[in-house]
């Protein structure tokens, strides 16, 4: 029987979405980076690798980062192998050949049906390098795939030639990854849908019974509500601060009061919109949560 581990794509600009967190957006009343990981546990998988920004709620799995940031899902994927490392190998440090790793990207609500038609494909073609899904228009889906760990090491050998530069996996395409393997492909049943757009998550909440309100209440929310908002102000939803602007506001209700928490954010507003450099907005943030932890802190001893 072959042994399998996975790694778990997370990362990426989401674009579409407004700079968004994919992995925490919420459908059928969890996150996404939550679903691929019970994925990979209903299929058997030992061990996880979660690939993305550090910050992220993974759920117990380790998380590292693709060299560079943003570097695509080929730079992404060798950065997860990298974290797994030879378990199962030998005494040289090989990969043992019977090992396998499922990789899914994070974006898919049908996560869990993908790993098991995986699973079961692989077991009934185990001469192959992997099984890989295919869409209903006949396109491969290299991110709901399960690869042999040793046909993964040589095509990563492929790629980045015979000096082994690592320059070769950013920006490259999985596809190039892939064209050196024999893969066993399996259509998806449209477990592969994933999320691109609002539309793309409106849709799969809808399929899943709708806006529970376990999905109305997370914080996810939040970032759909800033890419609405900004759009709306003809302003980059990337260029909305949100951690500052919480932080600040919880500093200003706290030490002043509940109304000075909106007041005080909207008077940075319009400090960097009269002509500060968006380089001061996280230090005069700084300024302004700490004069309202001051007032607070003179408020108490007053009171004393």
């Amino acid at each position: 029987m072959r042994s399998l581990d996975a790694v778990i794509l997370a990362g990426g600009h989401a674009g579409r979405l407004g700079g968004a967190s994919k992995p925490d957006l919420v459908v059928g009343g969890r996150p996404l980076l939550e679903t691929a990981i019970a994925a990979v546990r209903s299929a058997g998988g030992e061990r996880v690798v979660v690939v993305g920004p550090p910050e992220l709620e993974a759920y117990g799995c380790p998380v590292v980062r693709e060299d560079p940031p943003f570097g695509g899902p080929v730079a992404a994927l060798a950065a997860g192998l990298a974290a797994l490392g030879s378990v199962g190998a030998g005494g040289d440090g090989a990969v043992a050949p019977a090992r396998d790793v499922l990789v899914l990207a994070c974006d898919m609500p049908g996560a869990v049906g993908a790993a098991a038609r995986l699973v079961a494909a692989r077991a009934a073609t185990p001469g192959s390098d992997g099984v890989c899904l295919v869409d209903v228009t006949g396109r491969a889906q290299w991110l709901a795939a399960v690869y042999s760990r040793a046909a993964l090491a040589r095509a990563f050998d492929v790629l980045t030639g015979p000096t082994g530069d690592p320059a070769a996996l950013d920006g490259a395409a999985m596809r190039r990854l892939a064209a050196s393997l024999d893969l066993t492909t399996v259509a998806d049943d449209g477990t592969t849908h994933d999320i691109d757009t609002w539309s793309d998550l409106a849709e799969a909440r809808r399929r899943t019974g709708g806006d529970t309100m376990a999905d109305s209440q997370h914080p996810a929310i939040l970032d759909e509500w800033v890419a609405e908002a900004a759009a709306i102000a003809g302003i980059d939803p990337a260029d909305v601060p949100i951690g500052t602007l919480l932080d600040l506001a919880r500093r200003a209700a706290h030490g002043v009061a509940r109304p000075a928490a909106p007041v005080t954010t909207f008077v940075l507003g319009l400090a960097i919109g009269s002509g500060r450099s968006a380089d001061d907005l996280t230090t005069l943030a700084d300024r302004l949560g700490a004069l309202a932890e001051q007032r607070g802190a003179a408020g108490e001893g007053a009171a004393m």
